[in-house]
Order: structure tokens, then sequence, then C-alpha cells
């Protein structure tokens, strides 16, 4: 067979089942099979439970020193800072509503690294880039939080109430998936051995981790909104979905060298859909909810091509098979 149709035929066959669990859970809500007010405990679950346990077991497997590359920290890192100024700046001109403009900062970079990211890696590339993806998650999550706290602030957000920054630090400090990749980075260094009867309750609760979390995506979906203010919503899309990750492919291949598999990882994680968790924070912040809600949305739908072609990029680029 040709190279490039199987290389195509084995990207489908990694992205296809993962968003077709993403429309299972939007229908079955839908039909009334998940309810309204079931939605947000599924997803409190699927966070608090099943990633939390899947990050944790996926990197105790190892040994820190497989999945640890320092190349892959200076290289998100660095993807990270070129890509914020490049959304302060194409935000910060435009003609919209202070909220809006906040809205649209962190539509742009929150990435949905858990929900959507730990499958499709696994999926494409193996545990071991699920535990090299837990590591990655571990070192964004406090960025994340912190200039999504920033954008809405600067950009746009609520005037006049002040809000408790320390909280907001004191939350991402007790954020469960940091504190599974600290602690299983931590055991992982020091080779901790732990009861099998403990790894075997935590592979069973990591286990609901990746059907449950597609799933709530799924049923999470408002379809509302969009029309309003299609032009931003595809600028959006366009930065977090296609900019992004091509500055992380750039930047991994061309300025840090990094391994090929690691390079894909990270260029992958860069181009997943809009985070749930931004949608949280900028209600939080009385931001404009509505612009996030329908990003969440056009960026996880639009995700299920670009991702496609992401992959399919990256394997026949580096010829892996």
């Amino acid at each position: 067979m040709n190279f490039y149709l199987k290389t195509f035929i084995e990207v489908l066959s990694v992205t296809i089942p993962i968003f077709v669990v993403v429309v299972i859970g939007y229908l079955f809500r839908r039909r009334g099979i998940i309810s309204e007010r079931a939605v947000p405990a599924l997803n409190k679950i699927a966070y608090y439970l099943g990633l939390t346990t899947l990050i944790f077991t996926s990197i105790v497997k190892y040994d820190l020193k497989e999945i640890f590359n320092i190349g892959i920290v200076k290289t998100i890192y660095t993807t990270f800072a070129i890509f914020i100024v490049i959304v302060f700046i194409s935000v910060y001109f435009l003609k919209v509503g202070r909220k809006t403009k906040g809205a649209m900062a962190i539509s742009s970079f929150r990435c949905n690294m858990a929900f959507v990211g730990i499958p499709v890696i696994i999926s494409a590339f193996g545990d071991i880039a699920g535990a090299k993806t837990s590591i990655i998650i571990g070192f964004m999550t406090p960025v994340n939080i912190i200039f999504a706290i920033i954008f809405l602030r600067v950009l746009g957000g609520q005037d006049n109430e002040r809000k408790n920054y320390g909280r907001f630090f004191l939350s991402f400090l007790k954020d469960p998936l940091l504190i599974a990749a600290v602690a299983g980075i931590l055991i992982s260094y020091f080779s901790i051995p732990l009861p099998k009867a403990l790894l075997d309750l935590l592979n069973i609760l990591a286990g609901l981790a990746i059907p449950l979390a597609l799933i709530t995506i799924g049923a999470s979906f408002r379809i509302a909104h969009i029309k309003l203010n299609l032009k931003f919503l595809i600028l959006t899309s366009i930065l977090k979905l296609v900019a992004e990750p091509l500055i992380a492919f750039f930047i991994g291949k061309y300025m840090y060298a990094i391994d090929p598999v690691d390079i894909s990882i990270i260029v992958i994680l860069f181009g997943m859909p809009l985070a749930v968790a931004a949608y949280i924070m900028g209600r939080e912040y009385d931001s404009d909810s509505d612009f996030i809600s329908s990003a969440l949305i056009l960026s996880t739908v639009t995700s299920a091509l670009t991702i496609t072609l992401w992959l399919f990029f990256l394997k026949i680029f580096f010829r892996m098979t």
C-alpha cells in the first residue's frame, strides 16, 4: 500500500473513534439519556477521578529518565511565550468590547490537553507518550491559569470588583491534575514502590478517564451564539488550532532539535481545542462567556479535521510508521 495512503488511514483510525465518542456524548444529552443536570457532575468525575488517576499512573509506570526531557520543557515554554505575545497583539487592537477581548484571548491559548489531548496522544504514539503528556500538563497548568487571569484583567472582564488573586493562585496549586503530575514525578524519580492492590485500584479508576472525558465534552456542547461572532471565532480557532502548533513545530525542530516523537506530542497538544476550564474562569471574571462557549464548540468540532491533518503531516514529515 502507498505510504501516504497507509499513513492517512492510520491517522483516521486514531482520530475517528475519539470524535465519534464525543458525538455520542452530544447525542446522549440531546436524547435525554444524559440529563442537563448530570453533565457538571460527570465533568467533575472525569476531571477529579478519571484524569487525575490516569496522569498519575501514566507517569509512575516509567523511570523518570525515560520520559523527562528538558528539551520538551524549553520547547513548550518558548512556544507559549511567543504565542502569548501574538495573541495579545492580535486581540488588543480589535474593535470589540472589553469583555469579548478577554474572552478571545483565553479562547486562543487554553488547550484541552487533558480531556482530548491524552486520548489522542496515547492512541497515536502509545503509553510512554501519554506519560510525557502528563508531565507537560504539569508544567503547563500554572502558566495557563496565571496568564488567563492576567488577560481577563488587562484585556477585559469585570471592571469594578476586586478579585482575590491569592485564591486563584491557591486554586492552581490545588489543581488535581497538577498534584497528580507532581506526585507521579516524585514517585517515579525516587523509584518508590507502590502496593499492587493500590496500583490495580488506580488503573481501574484511570480506565474511566478517556471514555468519560470524551462523552462529557460532547454532552457539554451548546450550539448557540456562534453566528453573532463568527469572524472573531474563526480568528480564535486559527490561532489555537493552526498558529500555536505551527510555532511549536518550528521551535522544537529547528531551535531545540528534540526527538521527532516529542515534537509531535507538543505540536498535537498545542493544537487541542479550547479547554472547558476557560469557560468556568471566564464566568468567574465576568468575561464574555457566550463567546467562550461558542469558541469551545467551534474549536472542538474543527479540531476533528485539524488534528487529523497535523497527525498526517507529522507522520509523513518524520516518516513514522
